[in-house]
């Protein structure tokens, strides 16, 4: 009897020996939240965290990328990871400042604002770095010059004018920054540049020849467009299931986006594709023309007003 108690008692600590051992792995899972600064040609991410350090999150085969749409958790692929875009990601930290993750998430709110920004923002991309430049650079030679006035007193007064006209040159680069600043804040008021609605046959949500060359027209014109960003939103009648008619909404809006893609426009160019549903009907489901008329994708051609008042 003290034997059998003896070896219950051995078997009992081994077990929990052994599940100490294997939950330690996960309760060393680290999180980290931020915004992507810049992807390197490594397929690294730089990410700017809340608490205002930069980590390097590397990636790999196994990583997972998900698209937070409300309830839903959509499998999206790692080309979606855009600088200016919001991210949470789970991994363990390797070293100081870099990070392997193995889960990145982030919502459809966070992409529709990166891709906003990233719209606007490019066009005034190497001015913006031109500004840090000259800024670095007059702080450069205003220490230089700081140095100079210390080691020879004789040329104080050159030096002066030397960090006067340096001041003025970071006055106006501050301003240019002001300005760049102002029609950042504006990316979110739109034109419209043009629009397309693309019909689609009850209970189908593939493309009729006859949309095909408005659509190709439309990505040959957002080609002239400086910062353009294309919206692409599907709608269904409100006949049938709604859970039907939201699938089919999606569906007539994926191809569409297709469609555009294959045209030569590329995916940071085109917001995320939107499922409406039935709502927004344009016309009564009372008929089979107003039925036709609400089974629709609306293509919309917009310039961000902070470009387009330049």
């Amino acid at each position: 009897m003290q034997r059998r108690r003896w070896l219950y008692s051995a078997i009992l600590s081994s077990v929990l020996v052994a599940g100490l051992a294997w939950s330690s792995p996960a309760a060393a899972e680290d999180h980290i939240r931020g915004v992507i600064a810049a992807r390197g040609n490594d397929g690294t991410l730089t990410v700017r965290t809340d608490d205002a350090s930069d980590l390097t999150v590397t990636l790999n085969d196994l990583t997972k990328v998900r698209r937070i749409d409300g309830m839903r958790q959509l499998k999206v692929s790692s080309s979606s990871l855009i600088p200016g875009l919001r991210v949470r990601a789970s991994g363990t930290l390797d070293g100081a400042n870099r990070f392997a993750a193995q889960r990145i998430t982030f919502t459809r709110s966070d992409m529709k604002m990166a891709l906003a920004i990233k719209g606007g923002v490019d066009p005034t991309d190497l001015r913006s770095l031109d500004n840090q430049a000259r800024i670095a650079e007059n702080a450069r030679v205003i220490a230089e010059q700081q140095q100079t006035l210390a080691r020879q007193a004789g040329e104080i007064a050159t030096n002066r004018d030397n960090i006067a006209a340096n001041e003025t040159k970071i006055v106006a680069t501050t301003g240019a920054l002001a300005a760049t600043n102002t029609r950042i804040t504006n990316l979110d008021d739109y034109n419209v540049i043009s629009s397309v609605t693309v019909y689609f046959r009850n209970g189908r949500a593939g493309i009729e020849p006859q949309y095909h060359a408005q659509l190709q027209k439309l990505a040959a014109d957002a080609k002239a467009v400086r910062g353009y960003v294309i919206q692409v939103q599907g709608y269904a009648s409100a006949v049938g299931s709604k859970a039907l008619n939201q699938k089919l909404s999606m569906q007539r809006a994926d191809a569409v986006t297709a469609a555009l893609q294959q045209g030569g426009v590329p995916p940071t160019n085109i917001v995320v594709p939107a499922a409406m549903g039935i709502s927004e009907q344009v016309a009564t489901n009372k008929t089979a023309k107003g039925q036709a008329e609400n089974r629709r994708t609306v293509v919309t051609l917009l310039q961000s007003k902070g470009i387009s008042a330049r």
